[in-house]
């Protein structure tokens, strides 16, 4: 079902996949000259360059020479598509998927097939986020992918790689933005910035928004409050200082995902639901409490020169998310992990309060550079200590007083809450490292990147109650090798192997028979890859990947059927693919940017036979996007853009029996730019899913069970943009 916005201001959405501006690198350069601004609005669509790209991933590196894949999202795309969420952010990129991005509640994504890590893939300017947080877009400029195994970036993070936010920083402006969509959605927000003195040496930038949502999902009301800080200061001639701070306050009724149908034990007659409309709203009993998320995040970061070939960064960062957590959960009938076959399900009353989580990291090193013979070196080296904490209360999880059916949704279902229990320590975790990367420019043509990362890893875990779970504290040393080798001035290959470790996973108390940490997996992957550019407003990639790491599932005991998941290692997972892109300003009006990924994520060496060499769970062999801009020559002030994003299907069960259909998606847009006075005004509407297509949008093993959610149906939004 589609919905119309009340506002008639008329504006568009493009997709602009790669947009950056070439003054980015200005952080960079060896002069820290008066505060500069990074990532203009409006001059092109192809990244030159990402911050996350180099060792400790907090300094810019020019993409071309890169050995590694990375994407930028720019500010124009962020504003044209009036992104709210991380998950509609990255739907521009083929690489990156939703796992459980559930709305009404923190967000999570894949790349290539593997899921994120919120404790440590998720980065504001290269510093560690918590992740169980929905990352507001008014103060960022730019969202960097980095995919792959990211060791020296993050440290023991997800091997599918890592998200960094990059924030605005100080220049001479003042906008506001109002906007609707959905079902009548107010959105307000504002941008201002500032020198506070001649020289531009001190300025400031603040960003504020609020929002009353309304989304498709009728029953899923809520309010959002975002303000923001960035100040830079120059503190002498060789020294900068950038300060950021934001704080958002958010709270919205969530959303719950569906999962199988079926009775059997065995569970031979699982099927997928059909019938169901793209807006259902499982969770919508008048006593269910909305989900609060308060978030916290502060930065610094000081770089000083030494001289013209040495320089000393120190870097601080701090995350905060308290979050109460309220859902009526649905659940297999009989506790299972399917509905019924006639679509019946348990409803759960879940409320866990006064959770903290706080991620703290400090980063300090040198960059350095100098001539050994006739090969030029670029050495960067540091140490980098990352402390995450959990305090957590005991929830209420308890089975409300009726079932309810998805096909006849019945209102009168009654909670059943039990106590919560204090809040405690539920995880120390600990990671110190040292890193060190040398690029060594050989000759003109050819450049080989040595690096490593010596990791301490610490966790200790304990149950709600207090128990002491696990306790882990080993070392890893995590090598990395790459090449790359100019063919001429606009072809670049390289390659590069990499090894990566992660956490172990941490069970979920409510949801597995389980409780002990796993122990920590290690990825080793090689990557090979190429970047082509024929015009200075232009870029083609392509690049084939193999990663290797340990399997992990949830499986159900069909011997004691009632009985709770247990989540175990076992066996292996190979996920092997090619990524491909490409941008380009194709004339003065028109612009296109793409991308495509085929990937076969197949298991390998697992207990349970029927697993061996299938397709894991959620995760499509295909998937590609396009997006062109198109200014018309009639109408000068604006251009329509048009969107197509293709999924193939995703397996439902991991022995890859049952799967989700594949999909076509269209979405569409205009953007109107104008005079009100001497202001300039910028209209956009934007429509997505524009033949109101139903598909399942994510597919994935959440809290033990095989969890279905459907994807956006048709629905509208409109901003009003004024420049004063």
């Amino acid at each position: 079902m589609a919905y119309t916005p009340k506002l008639n201001h008329i504006a568009g959405a493009c997709a602009l996949l790669f947009c950056i501006n070439s003054q980015t690198f200005a952080q960079s350069e060896t002069l820290l000259s008066p505060v500069v601004v990074t990532g203009e609005k409006g001059t092109g669509y192809v990244a030159k360059g990402a911050m996350i790209g180099g060792p400790g991933g907090t300094e810019e590196v020019e993409l071309k020479d890169a050995p590694a894949s990375i994407s930028v999202i720019s500010r124009d795309l962020l504003d044209d598509r009036q992104v709210k969420l991380i998950s509609e952010a990255v739907r521009t990129d083929a690489s990156v998927g939703d796992y459980y991005a559930t709305l009404g509640y923190y967000e999570n994504l894949s790349i290539r097939g593997f899921s994120l890590d919120p404790a440590t893939s998720y980065r504001m300017n290269g510093m560690s986020l918590t992740g169980e947080q929905n990352f507001a877009f008014e103060n960022k400029e730019r969202v960097e992918i980095l995919k792959g195994v990211s060791a020296m970036q993050a440290g023991a993070s997800s091997p599918g790689g890592i998200v960094n936010f990059v924030t605005k920083r100080p220049k001479d402006v003042m906008s506001a933005t109002v906007g609707t969509g959905e079902r009548g959605t107010e959105y307000m927000a504002a941008d201002f910035g500032t020198f506070l003195n001649k020289e531009k040496s001190l300025g400031i930038r603040i960003n504020a928004a609020h929002e009353n949502m309304k989304p498709f999902v009728k029953n899923a009301k809520g309010t959002r409050n975002f303000v923001s800080l960035a100040a830079d200061a120059k503190l002498s001639n060789k020294t900068l200082a950038q300060f950021d701070i934001e704080y958002q306050d958010r709270s919205q009724i969530g959303v719950s995902g569906l999962m199988l149908l079926g009775d059997a034990a065995d569970g031979n007659d699982r099927r997928v639901p059909t019938g169901i409309p793209a807006d259902i709203q499982l969770n919508r009993y008048s006593w269910v409490l909305p989900t609060e998320i308060k978030s916290l995040n502060t930065g610094l970061k000081i770089d000083h020169e030494l001289n013209d070939n040495n320089r000393i960064f120190f870097h601080l960062s701090r995350s905060e998310v308290k979050i109460n957590d309220r859902q009526a959960y649905p659940y297999g009938t009989s506790g299972t992990g399917t509905f019924s076959s006639e679509g019946n399900f348990s409803v759960m009353d879940f409320r866990s309060e006064n959770e903290l989580r706080r991620n703290d990291q400090v980063q300090a090193g040198l960059s350095s550079k100098f001539n050994v013979g006739s090969v030029e070196h670029n050495l960067k080296y540091g140490a980098s200590i990352l402390k995450r904490n959990i305090f957590q209360g005991q929830a209420a999880y308890y089975t409300a007083d009726l079932p309810d059916n998805i096909y006849s949704l019945n209102s009168q279902v009654l909670p059943n809450t039990g106590p919560i229990g204090p809040q405690t320590k539920t995880l120390d975790h600990q990671q110190n490292s040292l890193f060190i990367q040398d690029n060594m420019k050989l000759n003109d043509k050819l450049n080989l990147y040595l690096s490593t990362r010596f990791i301490e890893l610490s966790d200790k875990s304990y149950s709600t109650s207090g128990n002491a779970l696990g306790e882990l504290k080993k070392n890893y040393l995590l090598p990395s090798i790459g090449a790359t080798y100019k063919l001429n001035n606009k072809t670049t290959n390289y390659i590069s192997y990499s090894e990566g470790v992660e956490s172990g996973t941490r069970p979920i108390e409510t949801s597995f028979r389980n409780a002990k940490p796993l122990k920590p997996r290690k990825t080793e992957q090689i990557e090979i890859g190429t970047r082509y550019t024929p015009t200075i407003d232009s870029m083609i990639s392509a690049t084939l990947f193999r990663a290797t790491r340990a399997n992990e599932y949830a499986i159900g005991d069909f011997d004691n059927f009632g009985a709770r998941e247990e989540i175990k290692q076992d066996g292996k997972v190979v996920h092997t693919g090619v990524e491909l892109a490409y941008a380009q300003k194709v004339t003065k009006r028109l612009s296109v940017t793409s991308s495509a990924m085929y990937l076969e994520a197949k298991q390998e060496g697992a207990s349970i036979a029927a697993m061996n060499g299938s397709q894991a769970i959620g995760i499509p062999n295909w998937r590609a996007v396009m997006f062109a801009d198109y200014q018309l020559p009639q109408v000068e002030k604006m251009s329509v853009q048009g969107g197509w994003t293709y999924v193939s299907s995703k397996p439902v069960t991991l022995d890859e029996s049952l799967s989700v259909p594949g999909y076509h998606k269209f979405d569409a847009g205009l953007r109107y730019v104008d005079k009100v006075g001497t202001s300039k005004a910028t209209y956009r509407l934007f429509v997505e899913n524009l033949f109101d297509k139903f598909y399942w949008r994510d597919v994935s093993q959440t809290y033990g069970s095989n969890t279905l959610y459907p994807g956006t149906p048709r629905i509208f939004r409109a901003t009003a943009t004024f420049d004063f």
